[in-house]
């Protein structure tokens, strides 16, 4: 994926690509991008605007997920002394700029323009990023749901592929536009207004535009909302607390942003502007969006499903049935000095039938009702060294949440992080989203703390642990409980193509045991411990390889163990790029289960979770044979011994085995 990433940034940045040669002499940091790294790069360069290397300040470039501390520092000096970037170009006179992370910048970052219409049509189509895209998928063998019965009836009446049809245009800092189509396999494609089906069973779409004035956005359709630092506005966007990767968890910034993905949930569905004077901004938003529920006899809603599957008739009589009305938005001020930012943020949602959870235990404090206000304050400042940020809210029927951290340079080498949360039982957001360990924000306190050191220019450590308790009977666990994890990672960069790290991760938290079911569940101590041995080396621009190895160890309350080898090989030349990846697994139970990232066709990404014994094989080609055209393929077969099935329920297959066949074409208008 991450060549195929590369090679598409280079497509739309040929006059970056045109010196690459000035870009190779320049760059002397041996620093490469890692996976995760290019995947938030991916994701940005997709669905936000890009940001402008002149105004940027260190949150900002940190957000990109790309840049360390040293980078971040070294471009603001850059800029203070030698004045504003004339050229996304002159970055490659910083030299701890590598090849690879300029590339992945350059879709990034941008300099304006100061003279000239650049807004006309040839140029909107010259500068922006236009493609149409169609993917269909499918696996050879079919489960239960496809079976007919002895009366020719099949659980799932829909047929057995996915299709996803997408078209995106943007232009940075002037619009962006998308539409989504899909079908699960299993679901109907067919038109019916009355069940508000029109073709496809998924249907979204969005328009944000930048006019560059006192009004900074107007959004339509579906899109997310962020504001202050999660506890409020988060959608699905999720927090790590991996170490090596906090740069962009701190700041959510404010403003409107694309619902571009597939999934079902978590987006707002209306219109919204940002208005922005000089040191204040606000926005306000309105939407109706459709939500799932399991509705119950008196005609309330127990739960809101996520899962956006539609094919058997429990989950078609839960499509839609319920609406969820939101009104929100903030009022943010930066202080003239840029240090001090400061708003105020507030949501209100109504179901348009009541929200009441099932009566048992671990929902005695949720929300109930139809009604759901919450409202809050944020602050963070900005030093020479780091930045504070603090962040408070107050939820319907009397919940509370308070969610701060620091980021301290110890030095331009070193790092110290930390991030504190604690939230009453009552308090429930339905947006909001930080790195809390339960799904739900209520009813956790917790800290967190992680240093990252330099040992040396090539050796670099990562430490980070975290203790939290859940005060109040929650999910599986009766009683107040508590938890624990650590992890720590070494890196080693033996080249600037070879790049070697061990990881260790423990965790435990208290959970309800049973021995049976005529005897009463008690607390007892869950913990999963993992170990990853991970290799990456780039032979030449054509082959690259990656070697990974995982344990794991999961203690609940018997001791369960597995491991995971995996193995890809990557390949480009010219216009085709080839993946191979393998990985030979074997876990006790699902509960020892491993997960594994899988290549996949471009803008699409896999990691399967493994369990039991056996071997996965994966191979990806990408074919870029005309200049607008990419067909992109996947094939995958899982092998598992001493099954006779696999899967469960309706998603059943009879035998050890399955293949998968996914195809896509994109191309560039």
């Amino acid at each position: 994926m991450k060549i195929c990433f590369l090679f598409f940034i280079l497509f739309f940045s040929m006059d970056l690509f045109a010196q690459s040669e000035s870009i190779e002499n320049n760059v002397l940091s041996e620093e490469t991008p890692e996976d995760d790294q290019v995947y938030n790069a991916e994701e940005f360069a997709q669905i936000k605007p890009q940001i402008n290397l002149n105004k940027a300040n260190a949150v900002e470039l940190s957000s990109t997920g790309l840049l360390n501390k040293k980078q971040i520092q070294d471009i603001i000096h850059h800029r203070m002394v030698f004045g504003d970037f004339l050229s996304i170009y002159e970055l490659q006179s910083i030299s701890s700029l590598s090849r690879d992370t300029l590339f992945l910048l350059s879709s990034i970052l941008y300099v304006p323009e100061v003279l000239g219409n650049h807004h006309s049509l040839q140029a909107l189509m010259d500068e922006g990023s236009h493609y149409s895209l169609l993917r269909w998928s499918i696996k050879t063998r079919r489960s239960k749901g496809y079976l007919p019965d002895s009366k020719g009836n099949t659980p799932y009446p829909g047929a057995d592929y996915n299709l996803l049809y997408r078209l995106r245009s943007s232009v940075s800092n002037v619009y962006q536009f998308g539409l989504s189509f899909e079908k699960d396999a299993g679901e109907t494609l067919n038109w019916s207004p009355a069940l508000r089906k029109y073709g496809f069973d998924y249907l979204s779409g969005y328009l944000i535009l930048y006019p560059k004035t006192i009004l900074q956005q107007i959004a339509v359709g579906d899109f997310h909302f962020r504001s202050g630092h999660g506890l409020i506005f988060g959608g699905n966007f999720f927090q790590s607390k991996n170490p090596e990767y906090w740069q962009s968890s701190w700041q959510m910034g404010t403003g409107f942003r694309p619902h571009s993905s597939s999934a079902e949930y978590g987006f707002f569905r209306g219109a919204g502007i940002k208005l922005q004077h000089q040191q204040i901004e606000g926005s306000l938003f309105y939407s109706i969006t459709p939500q799932d529920g399991t509705l119950q006899a008196d005609q309330s809603i127990s739960a809101l499903n996520t899962e956006g599957l539609h094919r058997t008739t429990s989950e078609t009589d839960k499509r839609y049935n319920t609406q969820l009305q939101s009104m929100g938005g903030n009022v943010c001020y930066t202080f003239p000095n840029k240090r001090w930012k400061s708003g105020v943020e507030y949501l209100y949602n109504h179901f348009s039938r009541p929200l009441i959870p099932s009566d048992v235990y671990y929902h005695a404090a949720n929300f109930h009702g139809s009604t759901h206000q919450i409202g809050g304050t944020f602050v963070q400042y900005l030093y020479a060294s780091g930045m504070v940020f603090a962040e408070t809210a107050f939820s319907s029927q009397h919940g509370k949440a308070i969610y701060g951290g620091i980021i301290h340079n110890l030095s331009r080498q070193n790092s110290w992080i930390l991030q504190f949360w604690s939230a009453n039982a009552s308090f429930q957001s339905f947006q909001g989203n930080i790195p809390s360990y339960n799904s739900g924000i209520g009813n956790e306190t917790g800290i967190y703390q992680a240093f990252l050191f330099s040992l040396s220019s090539k050796l670099k450590c990562s430490l980070g642990w975290s203790v939290f308790n859940n005060p109040q009977p929650s999910f599986n666990k009766k009683g107040p409980t508590y938890g624990s994890e650590w992890i720590s990672r070494l890196t080693y960069q033996l080249k600037k193509s070879t790049i070697a790290f061990i990881q260790f991760r423990w965790r435990s938290n208290e959970q309800n045991y049973t021995a049976d079911s005529s005897q009463s569940s008690h607390i007892l101590p869950l913990t999963r411990s993992y170990i990853t041995a991970d290799l990456s080396h780039k032979e030449n621009i054509s082959w690259s390889f990656h070697s990974r190895v995982q344990w794991a160890i999961f203690d609940f309350p018997v001791q369960e163990k597995g491991y995971c080898l995996t193995q890809s090989i990557h390949y480009k030349w010219r216009p085709v790029q080839v993946t191979v990846q393998v990985s030979i697994f074997q876990t006790d139970s699902w509960d020892s289960r491993l997960y594994t990232y899988e290549p996949d066709v471009p803008l699409a990404f896999t990691i399967p979770p493994l369990s039991g014994k056996g071997i996965r094989l994966c191979w990806t080609a990408t074919i870029k044979a005309l200049k607008k055209t990419e067909l992109a393929f996947k094939i995958s077969h899982v092998t598992y011994e001493g099954q006779k099935s696999i899967g469960s329920g309706y998603d059943e297959v009879a035998g050890n085995e399955q293949w998968e066949l996914k195809v896509q074409a994109r191309i560039f208008l």
